[in-house]
């Protein structure tokens, strides 16, 4: 390819209008007359027509850029197979696009500018690069040739059509968004259709939004004729009035250049309202009635919404690894990520850490397979273009032939983007495999919301397999709910728990949603009772998503920690069994090893006085054991928690309880009332804040004895000097 141009003369100009307008043809007689004067023309079709080139190449539809890295790898691409040299030695490349109602064709024309670049295709080897844009809407991919680096200038094409020129506003819209600060408007273009008073509206347009137009072209059958034989006009009827207004709007398109002055305008679109009223001459707006509607037979669905989603604050995580992390606990099926590689290779890291910890730390070995159960489609940039639907199903092939007959489906952004039909695949695949089943959890990365919401979706999407009909039995059952799969002390805790439902002769049913298999979720309802493992927006949300297809009551007490609430608890799951002696037996046993711990520790700790900072979760266990050890408690400071928004205490009259507590009130808090122990959940201290501190779990263990191992932290800290020797680096304190 000759890289050499005119002296002084490169301009990118980019051509819009909605589809049919006829810009692929005035695009291809533009450069035409271009060339015929003598410029290096490169033209570039930004259509899923891919058919702004064909009057060039002589009425040929060229191999476009989309369907070449479809067929190539990216070590056998090369320039000369998408850049094809069309009448006058026209350079002509078309990005195409992917197939009707799949993938993104905006996603493909960032990839063929990308393409083009990488491969040398640029805009400094050409005098006029001309972009054939589709207009109907100015998406991310479309107005890729708006923003500055590739296109000068902007011509909008319209007819007098109301739609056409609806387009044209809102493709003023478009370009506004991307230049706020810089003229890109050439003007318009005026492709009549004939009709009446077309030329009066157009005008009004042009008029109402401060741009010229430029030329206005006939309707006239010298096109249509062209195009027959695969033509433009100037090359089949070069002497035409026709081919003469081309080469005047050439000539028009060389005084864009800043050296001839560069005349361009700012982007000034109209409301909608005013549009109608100033095109089509509506003196009075008829305002919008609602429509009133009574549905019957309406087919209830389910959902439940994190509290970031709840109360439009900033998302915590995305609900793609939320939904990873729950579906992930079914032991028995696998999860298929749908996503790029990056995202589900991010998700996988995670969960194999939070695994490698526990079994570090603890000694857990169950959940070692639960990286075998993780699927992913691997996206690449190609399947944002023509859809990712191919991948998922060959994916789903796959998990089936390893053996897996119960299969969960989570996507990511791209998927929900570009409007993958995850329905329609699992359609085709159960079809061939009548006996699998495929659920899908479309969160679509964090596109419906938060790391909280995208659990309580998984959640959801995994009551589906809760069977109605079955009914608890003559064992007593339960089901635990909602405990923290995520703490890596979770296995370590819960067996506290389990060891005193062992001792009343109580079994477990279902672990919604730990160490589930989908036999125990089926038959979650032979339960008689729900252990709810927190008090929290968790276990509200799967509380209400049951209640359509599980009668079995929730307790009204969350998994207890230390004394005092073990106590109350095991009484009440005692009183539903009629195991209340039982229960009796077991509280008087443990009471006496709770204080014989509690009066080896109360010597270090009595009289000493505590600031307590936490999210809005119960912290009586803390303060229970507080108590028990003669400290006394200052004030509690709740600061915002993306996981609940309830603060429920049996002390809340026994000292101040603050809400929206923020650091800066913490720290003053520290200062003004002197605390022996800052207890906190998150963030940790300042670098200024002098005092001692220790951690508040946000999921402690679970029991009798729980906290014990607390007060012994307690005591270390009051070991440590308030003002350690690192807080004075830098302050010039020797």
């Amino acid at each position: 390819m000759d890289s050499g141009s005119r002296e002084g003369i490169q301009i990118k100009i980019a051509i819009y209008g909605k589809g049919g307008i006829g810009k692929s043809t005035i695009s291809a007689n533009t450069s035409a007359a271009l060339a015929m004067n003598g410029y290096r023309i490169l033209q570039v079709g930004c259509d899923p027509k891919h058919d702004s080139t064909r009057l060039l190449l002589g009425g040929k539809i060229p191999m476009t850029v989309l369907e070449y890295i479809k067929t190539h790898d990216p070590s056998e691409r090369k320039a000369e197979d998408i850049v094809f040299r069309g009448f006058g030695d026209v350079a002509c490349v078309e990005s195409g696009g992917p197939e009707p109602g799949v993938g993104c064709a905006g996603r493909g024309v960032i990839t063929t500018f990308e393409l083009l670049e990488e491969l040398g295709v640029q805009s400094s080897l050409f005098d006029v690069t001309l972009y054939d844009v589709l207009g109907d809407v100015v998406c991310g991919g479309f107005a890729v040739p708006i923003r500055s680096e590739y296109a000068d200038a902007v011509y909008i094409i319209t007819s007098g059509e109301f739609m056409s020129l609806y387009a044209a506003n809102n493709i003023l819209k478009g370009i506004r968004n991307f230049t706020e600060t810089k003229n890109r408007i050439a003007g318009i273009i005026h492709n009549a259709r004939g009709d009446l008073e077309e030329d009066l509206r157009v005008k009004r347009f042009a008029d109402a939004v401060s741009l010229p137009v430029v030329i206005q072209i006939p309707r006239s059958d010298i096109f249509a004729k062209s195009e027959k034989d695969g033509c433009t006009v100037i090359q089949r009827y070069p002497d035409s009035p026709e081919a003469v207004l081309f080469h005047k709007f050439a000539q028009h398109t060389m005084i864009l250049h800043p050296d001839n002055g560069g005349l361009l305008y700012p982007a000034a679109p109209l409301s909608d309202t005013d549009l109608e009223c100033i095109v089509l001459m509506r003196n009075e707006i008829v305002p919008n009635t609602k429509f009133i509607f009574h549905p019957h037979n309406t087919k209830s669905v389910q959902k439940t919404l994190s509290v970031s989603v709840k109360n439009k604050r900033p998302l915590i995580g995305c609900a793609f690894a939320g939904a990873v992390s729950a579906s992930s606990q079914v032991t028995d099926a696998a999860t298929v990520m749908h996503g790029p590689r990056s995202c589900t290779l991010m998700m996988y890291e995670k969960l194999l850490d939070t695994l490698q910890n526990s079994s570090i730390r603890f000694g857990h070995e169950y959940r070692k397979n639960l990286t075998k159960r993780l699927y992913s489609t691997d996206m690449a940039d190609e399947d944002f273009i023509f859809g990712g639907e191919t991948k998922l199903k060959e994916t789903l092939e796959s998990v089936i032939s390893d053996g897996f007959s119960l299969i969960f489906i989570v996507t990511t952004c791209p998927p929900g983007i570009i409007g993958d039909d995850i329905d329609k695949v699992i359609a085709g695949v159960t079809k061939q495999h009548d006996a699998i089943r495929i659920v899908p959890i479309k969160v679509d990365g964090n596109l419906v919301g938060d790391y909280v919401q995208g659990v309580m979706d998984a959640h959801n999407a995994v009551i589906s397999l809760v069977e109605k009909d079955i009914s608890s039995g003559q064992t007593p059952l339960v089901n635990i709910i909602a405990e923290k799969w995520l703490a890596e002390n979770e296995e370590q805790s819960i067996k506290a728990v389990l060891e005193l439902l062992d001792r009343l002769g109580i079994g477990i049913n279902c672990r919604f949603l730990i160490h589930s298999d989908s036999r125990s979720l089926i038959r979650f309802n032979e339960a008689s009772l729900n252990l709810p493992a927190d008090r929290d927006d968790t276990v509200a949300s799967i509380k209400t998503l049951l209640a359509p297809v599980s009668s079995v009551p929730f307790l009204d007490m969350p998994l207890p920690t230390g004394f005092f609430e073990t106590k109350e608890w095991l009484m009440a799951v005692a009183r539903v069994f009629d195991m209340e002696e039982k229960a009796r037996e077991i509280i008087e046993a443990e009471e006496i090893k709770y204080k014989k711990k509690i009066e080896l520790l109360k010597p270090d700790l009595e009289r000493k006085t505590i600031l307590i900072s936490t999210y809005p979760k119960s912290v009586d266990w803390v303060c229970d054991l507080a108590y028990d050890l003669g400290m006394s408690i200052l004030k509690i400071g709740l600061t915002y928690s993306p996981f609940s928004e309830e603060f429920i205490s049996r002390y809340s009259t026994r000292f101040p309880i603050v809400h929206n507590y923020t650091l800066e009130m913490r720290s003053d808090d520290i200062r003004d009332l002197k605390p022996d122990l800052v207890l906190l959940t998150y963030p940790s201290l300042r670098r200024s804040d002098y005092a001692r501190s220790a951690h508040i779990p946000y999921c402690p263990g679970f029991g009798f004895l729980a906290g014990i191992d607390r007060a012994m932290m307690w005591i270390d800290q009051m070991k440590v000097p308030v003002i350690e020797g690192w807080k004075l680096d830098g302050d010039g304190i020797t």
